[in-house]
C-alpha cells in the first residue's frame, strides 16, 4: 500500500472517531479541520510534543473564527480580501497605512460642519516622507510617520472598540492650519468592508510569537488553532473576489461548491496529503500577501469554469437531493461535482495543500521567531480552551436558527 494511501486511511479513521461535521462556511468546517490536523506532522520533532498532544484541539477549534463572523460584525472581514475592489489602487500592506487610505475621519467643528479627511492612497506608493491627505477638495502634507503613528495610536483602537470615537486632540495634528475648531472625531469605515485576511494572518502570527515566547500551552495553541483558519481562508480564491458566491454572474451557491462540496466528496479518495515539511518563512506579510493574491489570480477560473461546465451539462443533473449530514438536502449532484472537479484540473486540492504547508509553516517560523523555546511543558497535559463569547453566542444563534453576521455564502 502506498504511503499516501496509508495517510489517507489513518485519517478518514481519525476524522470518524472525532466525530466531523461538515458546513458551508469557509472551506467548509470539514476542510479547515482537515488543514489544521494534517498541518501538524509538517512540524519538526522539537514541536510535535504541544502541537501532536493537542491535535484534537486543533482540529476542532479551527472552526472558532467561522462561529465568531456569525456573532460578531468586525470577525467577517477577517476571512477575505476583495483584490478586484483595488485593481488599480494602492492598497499598502501595512494596516495603519492601508486604513488612512480607505476610510474617513470625519471632524464635526464647532459650527456643526464635517470636515471628512483621509489620505490619498498613492501617498503609499512613492518613496516619500509626507502623505497626502485630502478632504475631497483641498490637499496638504504630513509627515508619513506622523500618520501611521496616529491611526495605529488612536484610530484603528477606536475601530475594535466598535463606537468609532477619537479623541479629538489625538489627531488634530493631522488637519491643515488654519483649521476650524474641532468637537468630536468619527471614524467612517469604507475599508474593512471589502476584507482584511493578509492584515489578520500577520497580526496573529505575531501573537502567536509573543505566545512562544511566553511560553503559555493554553495561548499557544488557542492562537495556533486561528492562525490555521485565516491561513486556510486566504488560499481560497472566491476570497479573493468580490463575486465571492456567484452573486454577481447568476452562480449563486458556488462558494460552498468548491470549498466544501468538492472536498467533502473528494478529499478522502483523490487528494494527496504528504506536503512535506514545514518551511521557514522569514517574510511573513509578504507569504500572506502572496497568498490571497494567488488566490485572486484563481477566481475568475473558478467562475469561468463553472459557467461554462453549467452551460452545456444537463439541467436536470446539476442540482440532486443528496444525503448529507443524515438529511436529504438539495445540493450539486455527485456526477456534476466530479466534473467540475475534473475540469479544474486538481485546483482544489493544490490550494487545500498550500494551506497545510503554509499553515505548518507559519507555525514553525513563530517558534523559530520566538528564540524554539522547549515544547514540552509538561507534555501529558493538554492545552486548556480560553471561552470565547462570541464562539459560545454563534452556538446559542444556531440553536435560536438564527444566521447572524457575515456574508451569504450559502
Amino acid at each position: 500500500m502506498k504511503i499516501s494511501v496509508k495517510l489517507t486511511v489513518v485519517f478518514v479513521l481519525s476524522c470518524l472517531i472525532a466525530g466531523f461535521t461538515f458546513h458551508d462556511d469557509e472551506w467548509g468546517f470539514f476542510g479547515h479541520r482537515r488543514i489544521n490536523r494534517l498541518a501538524v506532522f509538517t512540524l519538526p520533532e522539537e514541536m510535535l510534543p504541544l502541537f501532536k498532544t493537542n491535535i484534537d484541539f486543533l482540529t476542532e477549534h479551527a472552526v472558532d473564527p467561522d462561529k465568531r463572523r456569525y456573532a460578531f460584525r468586525l470577525e467577517a472581514p477577517r476571512h477575505y480580501l476583495d483584490m478586484d475592489i483595488y485593481r488599480g489602487k494602492c492598497l499598502s500592506r501595512n494596516f495603519a497605512e492601508a486604513f488612512s487610505s480607505f476610510a474617513q475621519l470625519c471632524f464635526i467643528t464647532a459650527t456643526n460642519d464635517s470636515l471628512k479627511i483621509r489620505v490619498a492612497d498613492t501617498s503609499w506608493c512613492n518613496g516619500l516622507k509626507y502623505a497626502t491627505l485630502t478632504d475631497g477638495i483641498r490637499q496638504w502634507s504630513c509627515p508619513k510617520s506622523l500618520v501611521r503613528s496616529r491611526f495605529n495610536s488612536f484610530v484603528l483602537p477606536a475601530y475594535y472598540d466598535l463606537r468609532y470615537i477619537i479623541p479629538p486632540d489625538s489627531v488634530r495634528s493631522l488637519l491643515p492650519a488654519g483649521a476650524p475648531d474641532i468637537l468630536s472625531v468619527v471614524l467612517i469605515d469604507h475599508f474593512t468592508e471589502h476584507g482584511i485576511v493578509p492584515y489578520i494572518i500577520e497580526q496573529q502570527y505575531n501573537k502567536l510569537v509573543k505566545a512562544f515566547r511566553a511560553g503559555n500551552r493554553d495561548d499557544i495553541i488557542n492562537t495556533a488553532a486561528d492562525l490555521g483558519h485565516y491561513i486556510g481562508d486566504a488560499h481560497v480564491p472566491l476570497h479573493a473576489c468580490s463575486n465571492y458566491n456567484g452573486q454577481k454572474t447568476d452562480q449563486y451557491g458556488i462558494h460552498a461548491f468548491w470549498e466544501s462540496r468538492l472536498p467533502e466528496l473528494f478529499a478522502d479518495v483523490q487528494y494527496d496529503y504528504l506536503v512535506g515539511k514545514a518551511q521557514y518563512i522569514g517574510d511573513v506579510r509578504g507569504f500572506a500577501w502572496e497568498t490571497i493574491e494567488a488566490s485572486g489570480a484563481l477566481a475568475d477560473s473558478v467562475l469561468l469554469i463553472e459557467a461554462d461546465l453549467r452551460s452545456f451539462y444537463p439541467k436536470d443533473q446539476q442540482m440532486c437531493f443528496d444525503q448529507r449530514l443524515g438529511q436529504s438536502v438539495w445540493i450539486q449532484c455527485r456526477e456534476y461535482a466530479a466534473a467540475y472537479q475534473l475540469r479544474m484540473n486538481g485546483m482544489v486540492e493544490a490550494r487545500m495543500r498550500q494551506a497545510i504547508l503554509g499553515v505548518g509553516s507559519l507555525w514553525y517560523s513563530a517558534w523559530i521567531e520566538a528564540g524554539s523555546p522547549d515544547l514540552k511543558l509538561n507534555s501529558d497535559i493538554r492545552a486548556s480552551w480560553i471561552p470565547d463569547s462570541n464562539v459560545i453566542k454563534y452556538d446559542q444563534l444556531i440553536q435560536n436558527g438564527s444566521k447572524g453576521f457575515g456574508r451569504d455564502h450559502e
